[in-house]
């Protein structure tokens, strides 16, 4: 009776390493597929309008839209925040500031490099 059952292991295990071999084999011929897309990496040559967009720009943008057109909920919002967070946004502003400079100074170089050219 133990001889049985070994022999059901053994022949058990075979059968588990076999699909276990075909999974694999199965794996590598599908992700080795010379169409995958993985291939493809011309990213710098992908443009869409929003590559144009700076998040932190846009960030203050709103919030001085907000201010702008409806005061009251704006005082309201920022009100209610605590230190870290008003410094927080402050921060975010500063910044926001410094990339609006560092994109027109791109700006202007490049101006300046097509009129040299």
């Amino acid at each position: 009776m133990g001889v049985d059952a070994e022999d059901g292991d053994e022949a058990e295990s075979l059968k588990l390493q076999k699909l276990a071999a075909r999974a694999k084999a199965f794996r590598s011929t599908e992700f080795d597929d010379e169409d995958s897309d993985d291939d493809f990496s011309d990213d710098e040559e992908l443009q869409s309008p929003i590559d144009d967009v700076d998040p932190f720009i846009f960030f203050v943008d709103t919030i001085k839209a907000l201010q702008a057109s409806d005061p009251l909920r704006f005082q309201n919002i920022t009100q209610t925040l605590d230190f870290h967070y008003q410094a927080l946004a402050n921060g975010v502003a500063q910044h926001a500031e410094q990339r609006r400079e560092e994109i027109e100074k791109k700006k202007m170089e490049k101006a300046i490099g097509a009129v040299a050219s």
